[in-house]
């Protein structure tokens, strides 16, 4: 007995399924414009997302090359003051790591790096030539500038050089006999030292002072140079300025602190938050296919009135009848979301190609999204359009279907 009624159970629904299909492929025309408006949806569901990503990591780039808005020094050091602080100076006074802790630890202090800068003879043994150690971890100010690298991580032994260094990326050369290989190139940033500066990270620093490199004082190198640091570039919280470091750090003895125009400040800040608020965009792209689909659907199912009435009155389920319209709605979602995501991927192809060459030539930051990101999102995009079309397809169902059948049968104005 159980098995007949589990038998007929999955007949039923096998009719049902069945039917939906034939019901999908009944009017083609009906169904390729529903797919074409949830293809129309997705396509811009994608396109926005990727270029959500795409801005946040351009505008995140350039605007990590505004550099520092301010750098800690000793009391003792005058600061070279450049249009934008990228490096610290070149002294032999250091902060203590207690005092670089609480500097990094003060409440206006959002990013803090250290960095320790050595004036050392250059490969030809003639003019010295700016070393800084900076922290991989913690810097901000001299990765983003990399224009050219080699395909592989940072690592002990490499060495970042200054747009107008004379060596080429993956070159070996000698300092103070030690090997060195050039990882990246620093782009022009307009800051005289730091064009023809070497930089390193303190696992090569402690491997130059295990080899007795010298400083052009004769000074031996010291292990974990970053211990002592010659000075501290920060970062400042959303909303805080110069003014409100000067006085957190004023209970702080034996320290100097130089900012950066308080103008570029505040523009930073505001247009970090402007590309935060792209994120609105994007959910007002993904209620898009929601509510078409909704309408569509609404419009769709008063037209079938009659059908539904008859469906109901023969003894259809109205929960089957809900069903069959949400997997008209799947077939319908997935060919339009997938032709959608395809034709979004084509056009922001050619974007690239056009728009980001352009970009490119004249060296604006253009971050795209590679080819593993960008599957990603168009699977995301994929699953959010045919979840948002399945689900308003279904509430549309559900209130055509709570309605009375001898209304439905006779239709409006009957």
């Amino acid at each position: 007995m159980a098995r007949t009624m589990g038998a007929a159970a999955r007949g039923y629904r096998v009719t049902l399924a069945r039917m939906a299909l034939a019901d999908a492929l009944r009017r083609p025309a009906r169904l390729a414009l529903l797919a074409a408006g949830i293809a129309v949806a997705a396509a811009a569901t994608f396109a926005a997302i990727v270029f959500q990503a795409s801005i946040t990591s351009s505008l995140g780039r350039s605007l990590a090359r505004l550099g520092a808005d301010a750098l800690v020094l000793p009391a003792s050091v005058t600061p070279n003051l450049t249009p934008t602080i990228l490096t610290v100076e070149p002294t032999a006074a250091t902060l203590s790591a207690e005092t670089a802790a609480r500097i990094a630890a003060l409440p206006v202090v959002d990013r803090a790096a250290g960095q320790r800068t050595f004036q050392v003879a250059d490969g030809g043994g003639h003019l010295p030539v700016d070393l800084v150690v900076f922290d991989t971890a913690t810097d901000f100010t001299v990765r983003p500038w990399v224009v050219e690298s080699l395909d592989r991580p940072f690592s002990s032994g490499d060495v970042l050089v200054g747009g107008r260094r004379p060596e080429q990326v993956g070159e070996r050369f000698s300092l103070q006999g030690v090997e060195l290989v050039v990882h990246g190139r620093l782009g022009l940033t307009g800051v005289g030292p730091f064009e023809r500066s070497l930089f390193i990270g303190d696992d090569t620093a402690d491997r130059l002072a295990a080899a007795r490199l010298i400083d052009v004082a004769g000074v031996a190198l010291p292990h974990a140079p970053l211990a002592a640091p010659s000075g501290l570039l920060l970062r400042l919280t959303a909303g805080r300025g110069p003014d409100d470091l000067r006085f957190a750090a004023a209970a702080l003895a034996d320290v100097a602190v130089a900012t950066g125009n308080g103008s570029q400040i505040d523009v930073r800040q505001a247009v970090a938050t402007l590309g935060h608020s792209s994120l609105v965009l994007l959910l007002v792209c993904l209620l898009a296919p929601a509510v078409l689909v909704g309408v569509a659907y609404t419009g769709m199912l008063t037209e079938r009135r009659r059908e539904l009435g008859l469906m109901l009155s023969i003894g259809v389920r109205r929960l089957d009848v809900v069903l069959i319209v949400a997997v008209e709605a799947i077939v319908a979602a997935l060919a339009g979301g997938l032709a959608g995501v395809l034709l979004a991927a084509a056009v922001l192809a050619v974007f690239v190609r056009t728009v980001g060459f352009l970009f490119a030539r004249r060296e604006i930051p253009f971050v795209v999204p590679g080819p593993v990101e960008c599957l990603w999102m168009g699977l995301a995009s994929l699953c959010a359009v045919t979840v948002a079309a399945v689900l308003a397809a279904i509430v549309a169902a559900a209130i055509a279907a709570g309605r009375e059948v001898w209304t439905l049968v006779r239709g409006e104005g009957s």
